[in-house]
């Protein structure tokens, strides 16, 4: 008896890419949204360790190819703020590491956004060098920048440094407590809409005031410059309640500011 069988070939599809996975979190991170970097053939995802606000932001990128999902650990990667205002557009001050390869999975950068704004009015614009296909590329995401309360940010006119326009940013104590507390400041030049530097050559002498007791605070130092515009010290909060820290701010022996200060609210 002869026997016959027909077997039908199955049609083998493709199997669909993995989508990326987000990294292992060394830190607690707030996703703020993704995009493509178009022509690097990689996807961003991008995080902050709190909704972002004026003055001192920690922006982490993760970065992956478009096409596998595997994760981009190596380029060279920059973030450029900018604000949209209708008739005008500028920048702000931004801090990157420069480094090529990433930490714990991130690429870090610093925004110091100067004013708040809607997502469609401040924006990221990222551009990554891709090592994997050494191909470039670029991409954007809108970003919703709040009033940091109280400020944590200042701009003033130093008059008599030039009209230069100054920039100040308040990064410590961000949870302050009664007693010595590091203190951190940070200041930039604006040298144009699109151009912002640090200040390396100032002297800061800072004077902490309770104004509903009337009276301030011993064993306070006044912060110095360590590097890339970071001015570092200590502050003595002696108990709770409303502070001022006054700023006075020197260039080569010479008062050119003293009307700023930060407020600080000790529960």
């Amino acid at each position: 008896m002869l026997v016959s069988f027909s077997c039908k070939k199955e049609e083998t599809k493709p199997a669909p890419s993995p989508a990326p996975v987000d990294p292992t979190p060394t830190l607690t991170l707030v996703k703020m949204g993704e995009t493509y970097l178009a022509g690097a053939g990689a996807k961003a995802m991008v995080y902050a360790k709190k909704a972002f606000e004026t003055g001192y932001n920690e922006v982490y990128v993760a970065l992956y190819d478009s096409i596998d999902g595997s994760k981009l650990n190596s380029g060279h990667f920059g973030v450029e703020p900018m604000m949209d205002m209708g008739i005008m557009q500028h920048s702000c001050p931004v801090e990157t590491t420069q480094d090529t390869i990433t930490t714990n999975g991130y690429f870090k950068s610093v925004v110091y956004f100067s004013m708040a704004g809607t997502a469609s009015q401040w924006r990221l614009d990222f551009s990554f060098h891709n090592h994997k296909n050494e191909k470039y590329g670029e991409g954007s995401l809108g970003a919703e920048v709040k009033a940091s309360s109280p400020s944590k940010f200042k701009i003033t006119t130093l008059s008599l440094d030039s009209n230069k326009v100054l920039f100040l940013s308040f990064l410590e104590p961000s949870k302050p407590v009664v007693g010595i507390n590091d203190l951190e400041i940070v200041l930039h030049h604006k040298k144009s809409g699109m151009m912002y530097v640090p200040v390396e050559n100032y002297t800061i002498e800072i004077e902490p005031n309770m104004p509903s007791m009337g009276h301030g605070s011993p064993n306070n130092v006044n912060p110095t410059h360590q590097s890339k515009g970071h001015y570092k010290g200590k502050v003595n909060y002696t108990m709770t309640g409303l502070w001022q820290i006054k700023l006075k701010i020197y260039k080569a022996g010479v008062l050119i500011s003293e009307d700023q200060y930060f407020e600080m609210t000790l529960e």
